[in-house]
């Protein structure tokens, strides 16, 4: 008999037929235990649920995401649990030795590496506690963009990096419906915790996302400077203030926002990018070259390479004229 933990999923779906089978099919091999909490589905999400084996539970829809979250928590009887949604997929290759860090008694969460594919197949990557211990006093917290992470260090475990990587593919789905539902409830907690620099900060991405500017520049502004933004999240906030400034033309904020260098090579690209836009804009054309020329823009995945193509072609087409 193996003394490896064991180790379950648990996830929350509403009429998730298209992405859902993907999901489960990642988990094969891996999860000892498969929970879904279906809050409201009116397709054949499931159907398809039960056919892969997943225990399947149904629960009303409170706009509280942790509420629906912690209901799968307290059905699961694994040592160890992952939290997936269901336009994920786990990456089997990145599990490899995973038991290791899970024998530690002093472990009780584990940060995963969530990769974002974006429209034109581009990602963005960000580290989030998604594997972690079955305990009664770790619990998510937050109605939406929920944390469990506070009450993993509240109940005396340490939180430590692994290797496992998620794969996220909503955000390549332009869906408004999604992008409501989150500024809703977003704004709803903002509402009671005005000063949260967290709510501001992902209220201020969501209206970025959708093409709202002047709501997205007015919170990303009010936290920009914040010490409780982690280095990722200072850096995204002033590329994305950068591209505002760039779509409603203060080129003096452009420079102002992308005043740093990321160690990051996909920010870094991005904030070349950026950068070399504002030059072409200017008509700065050659030093706009210079800039979509660099390695780090090349290879981030946060650079939509065929806009960067086509900006090229046109810039040197355009040069080659003169």
């Amino acid at each position: 008999m193996s003394n490896n933990p064991s180790i379950g999923a648990a996830i929350i779906v509403k009429n998730a037929e298209a992405t859902i089978a993907r999901t489960l099919d990642s988990l094969k091999g891996f999860a000892e235990q498969i929970i879904v909490v279906d809050t409201g589905s009116t397709d054949q999400t499931p159907q398809t649920c039960s056919r892969f084996g997943a225990e399947l539970h149904f629960k009303k829809w409170t706009d509280n995401f942790s509420e629906a979250r912690n209901y799968a928590l307290e059905r699961m009887r694994t040592d160890w649990i992952i939290q997936l949604d269901a336009d994920e997929e786990l990456d089997a290759d990145s599990l490899a030795n995973i038991n290791s860090l899970l024998t530690n008694p002093t472990t009780g969460g584990l940060h995963t590496q969530i990769w974002n594919v974006l429209d034109g197949g581009i990602e963005s990557e960000h580290q989030y506690t998604r594997i972690f211990r079955r305990h009664t006093s770790i619990r998510y917290e937050g109605a939406i963009h929920e944390q469990i992470a506070g009450s993993i260090r509240q109940a005396g475990f340490e939180i430590i990096d692994s290797p496992v990587i998620i794969r996220h593919f909503g955000y390549a789905e332009h869906s408004p419906e999604k992008i409501e539902r989150n500024t809703i409830l977003l704004r709803k907690e903002l509402a009671i915790n005005p000063y949260d620099v967290w709510l501001s900060y992902h209220l201020g991405l969501t209206e970025f996302a959708a093409g709202n500017h002047s709501e997205a520049e007015s919170l990303l502004l009010s936290i920009v400077n914040s010490s409780e933004l982690s280095t990722e999240q200072h850096e995204t906030a002033r590329l994305r203030l950068g591209q505002i400034a760039l779509a409603t033309e203060k080129s003096d904020n452009v420079q102002l926002w992308l005043d740093f260098i990321s160690s990051d090579i996909h920010r870094e690209g991005l904030r070349l990018f950026i950068y070399g836009a504002m030059l072409a804009v200017q008509k700065e054309f050659q030093e706009a070259l210079v800039y979509f020329s660099h390695e780090e823009v090349a290879d981030s995945r946060l650079v939509n390479q065929s806009e960067l193509q086509s900006f090229i072609e046109g810039i040197s087409t355009f040069l080659n004229r003169r």
